[in-house]
Protein backbone atom coordinates (compact mmCIF):
# COMPACT_ATOMS: atom_id res chain seq x y z
CA UNK A 1 0.00 0.00 0.00
CA UNK A 2 1.32 3.45 -0.88
CA UNK A 3 2.29 5.92 1.84
CA UNK A 4 -0.63 8.12 0.75
CA UNK A 5 -3.12 5.27 1.23
CA UNK A 6 -1.55 4.34 4.57
CA UNK A 7 -2.15 7.87 5.84
CA UNK A 8 -5.88 7.79 5.04
CA UNK A 9 -6.62 4.08 5.41
CA UNK A 10 -9.43 3.30 7.78
CA UNK A 11 -10.65 -0.17 8.55
CA UNK A 12 -12.73 -0.85 11.64
CA UNK A 13 -14.32 -3.82 13.33
CA UNK A 14 -18.11 -3.63 13.10
CA UNK A 15 -18.63 -6.70 15.26
CA UNK A 16 -18.26 -10.44 15.56
CA UNK A 17 -20.94 -12.74 14.15
CA UNK A 18 -20.79 -16.52 14.67
CA UNK A 19 -17.15 -16.14 15.65
CA UNK A 20 -16.18 -14.21 12.50
CA UNK A 21 -14.91 -10.66 12.75
CA UNK A 22 -16.68 -8.23 10.42
CA UNK A 23 -14.57 -5.35 9.11
CA UNK A 24 -15.77 -2.17 7.39
CA UNK A 25 -13.53 -0.07 5.15
CA UNK A 26 -13.93 2.51 2.42
CA UNK A 27 -11.58 0.56 0.14
CA UNK A 28 -10.73 -3.11 -0.25
CA UNK A 29 -7.12 -1.94 -0.64
CA UNK A 30 -7.03 -0.96 3.05
CA UNK A 31 -6.92 -4.63 4.10
CA UNK A 32 -3.82 -6.61 4.96
CA UNK A 33 -2.89 -10.23 5.54
CA UNK A 34 -3.72 -9.55 9.21
CA UNK A 35 -7.38 -9.72 8.10
CA UNK A 36 -7.29 -13.39 7.08
CA UNK A 37 -10.59 -15.11 7.81
CA UNK A 38 -12.64 -11.95 8.24
CA UNK A 39 -15.79 -10.81 6.50
CA UNK A 40 -14.99 -7.50 4.81
CA UNK A 41 -17.61 -4.91 3.87
CA UNK A 42 -16.27 -2.04 1.81
CA UNK A 43 -17.25 0.82 -0.46
CA UNK A 44 -15.01 -0.34 -3.30
CA UNK A 45 -16.37 -1.71 -6.55
CA UNK A 46 -16.45 -5.49 -6.87
CA UNK A 47 -14.30 -5.61 -9.99
CA UNK A 48 -11.45 -8.01 -10.67
CA UNK A 49 -8.95 -6.10 -8.54
CA UNK A 50 -11.27 -6.36 -5.51
CA UNK A 51 -11.41 -10.12 -5.95
CA UNK A 52 -7.63 -10.23 -6.18
CA UNK A 53 -7.29 -8.31 -2.89
CA UNK A 54 -9.74 -10.70 -1.20
CA UNK A 55 -7.68 -13.67 -2.34
CA UNK A 56 -4.36 -12.07 -1.40
CA UNK A 57 -5.57 -11.13 2.09
CA UNK A 58 -7.46 -14.37 2.72
CA UNK A 59 -10.88 -12.83 3.39
CA UNK A 60 -13.64 -15.23 4.43
CA UNK A 61 -16.13 -13.12 2.45
CA UNK A 62 -16.24 -9.81 0.59
CA UNK A 63 -19.14 -7.38 0.19
CA UNK A 64 -18.63 -4.36 -2.08
CA UNK A 65 -20.54 -1.82 -4.10
CA UNK A 66 -21.80 -3.19 -7.39
CA UNK A 67 -20.70 0.14 -8.94
CA UNK A 68 -23.68 -0.02 -11.28
CA UNK A 69 -22.57 -3.46 -12.53
CA UNK A 70 -21.33 -1.92 -15.78
CA UNK A 71 -20.25 -3.29 -19.12
CA UNK A 72 -19.44 -7.00 -19.10
CA UNK A 73 -20.40 -7.07 -15.40
CA UNK A 74 -17.17 -5.22 -14.59
CA UNK A 75 -18.51 -3.92 -11.24
CA UNK A 76 -18.96 -7.44 -9.86
CA UNK A 77 -16.45 -9.51 -11.87
CA UNK A 78 -14.12 -10.00 -8.91
CA UNK A 79 -17.00 -11.12 -6.69
CA UNK A 80 -18.10 -13.63 -9.32
CA UNK A 81 -14.53 -14.93 -9.59
CA UNK A 82 -14.36 -15.57 -5.83
CA UNK A 83 -16.51 -18.66 -6.44
CA UNK A 84 -13.33 -20.30 -7.78
CA UNK A 85 -11.92 -20.28 -4.23
CA UNK A 86 -15.23 -20.83 -2.36
CA UNK A 87 -15.41 -17.30 -0.98
CA UNK A 88 -18.81 -15.59 -0.72
CA UNK A 89 -18.92 -12.39 -2.78
CA UNK A 90 -21.80 -9.94 -2.57
CA UNK A 91 -22.55 -6.79 -4.56
CA UNK A 92 -24.40 -3.97 -2.83
CA UNK A 93 -26.56 -1.75 -5.01
CA UNK A 94 -24.91 1.54 -5.88
CA UNK A 95 -28.29 3.25 -5.46
CA UNK A 96 -28.62 2.04 -1.85
CA UNK A 97 -25.20 3.16 -0.58
CA UNK A 98 -22.46 5.53 -1.68
CA UNK A 99 -19.60 4.02 -3.66
CA UNK A 100 -16.37 4.42 -1.69
CA UNK A 101 -18.15 4.75 1.69
CA UNK A 102 -17.86 1.54 3.68
CA UNK A 103 -19.98 2.81 6.56
CA UNK A 104 -22.84 3.66 4.17
CA UNK A 105 -22.58 0.22 2.56
CA UNK A 106 -22.73 -1.36 6.04
CA UNK A 107 -25.58 0.79 7.34
CA UNK A 108 -27.79 1.27 4.26
CA UNK A 109 -26.75 -1.24 1.62
CA UNK A 110 -29.11 -3.59 -0.22
CA UNK A 111 -27.89 -6.74 -1.97
CA UNK A 112 -28.05 -6.63 -5.77
CA UNK A 113 -25.72 -9.55 -6.56
CA UNK A 114 -24.62 -12.73 -4.78
CA UNK A 115 -22.13 -15.21 -6.18
CA UNK A 116 -22.90 -18.94 -5.97
CA UNK A 117 -21.02 -19.35 -2.69
CA UNK A 118 -22.90 -16.44 -1.07
CA UNK A 119 -26.21 -17.82 -2.35
CA UNK A 120 -25.40 -21.19 -0.77
CA UNK A 121 -24.95 -19.34 2.52
CA UNK A 122 -28.48 -17.98 2.19
CA UNK A 123 -27.79 -14.51 0.81
CA UNK A 124 -30.80 -13.20 -1.12
CA UNK A 125 -31.24 -10.25 -3.44
CA UNK A 126 -32.92 -7.40 -1.59
CA UNK A 127 -31.45 -8.25 1.82
CA UNK A 128 -29.67 -5.55 3.75
CA UNK A 129 -25.90 -5.73 3.99
CA UNK A 130 -26.16 -6.72 7.64
CA UNK A 131 -28.67 -9.50 6.87
CA UNK A 132 -26.31 -10.80 4.18
CA UNK A 133 -23.34 -10.75 6.55
CA UNK A 134 -25.34 -12.67 9.15
CA UNK A 135 -26.31 -15.29 6.53
CA UNK A 136 -22.70 -15.61 5.35
CA UNK A 137 -21.36 -16.02 8.89
CA UNK A 138 -23.93 -18.75 9.61
CA UNK A 139 -23.15 -20.43 6.28
CA UNK A 140 -19.42 -20.42 6.93
CA UNK A 141 -19.95 -21.79 10.45
CA UNK A 142 -22.17 -24.57 9.06
CA UNK A 143 -19.55 -25.49 6.44
CA UNK A 144 -16.89 -25.77 9.16
CA UNK A 145 -19.13 -28.00 11.29
CA UNK A 146 -19.97 -30.22 8.31
CA UNK A 147 -16.33 -30.51 7.24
Amino acid sequence: MSDILKSIASIRTAGVIDGLRVLVADSVAFGTTEHVGTIVVCGSHGGRSAGEYARRYGYAALLTSDAGIGRNDAGIAGLRDLDEVDVPGVGISHVSARIGDGDDVWENGVVSYANRCASLCGVLLGQTTQEAVTAIAAGIRTRKVDA
